[in-house]
């Protein structure tokens, strides 16, 4: 099976930046190439690991279509991913309300 560029919602625990030690969920858009839903988890364990972080899941993963209508900065990334065959690119991260 040829690669195609994926993208997928991924769900993340990483450590606040601004308060070590202390670690929070959030979310994400991720961008990369990818034969099937597998190697898209796998890199995307990959890239969340080689800072530290930990996946929780994947909301959604799925092969870009040429209809799909994304926002400028999910444009941007796939931009970027479409010139790097190796790319696994992320978005911002979106953190939950503290309760």
């Amino acid at each position: 099976m040829q690669p195609q560029i994926w993208i997928g919602t991924i769900e993340i625990y990483f450590e606040n930046p601004e308060a070590p030690n202390v670690w929070e969920p959030a979310f994400t858009t991720v961008t990369t190439w990818a034969c099937n839903s597998e190697e898209f988890s796998q890199k995307c364990t990959r890239m969340l690991e080689s800072y530290g972080w930990k996946l929780l899941g994947i909301g959604r993963a799925n092969p870009v279509s040429d209809e799909d209508k994304f926002s400028e900065e999910t444009e941007d990334m796939l931009e970027r991913t479409k010139s790097n065959p190796n790319a696994i690119i992320y978005g911002t991260f979106h953190t939950y309300p503290k309760m």
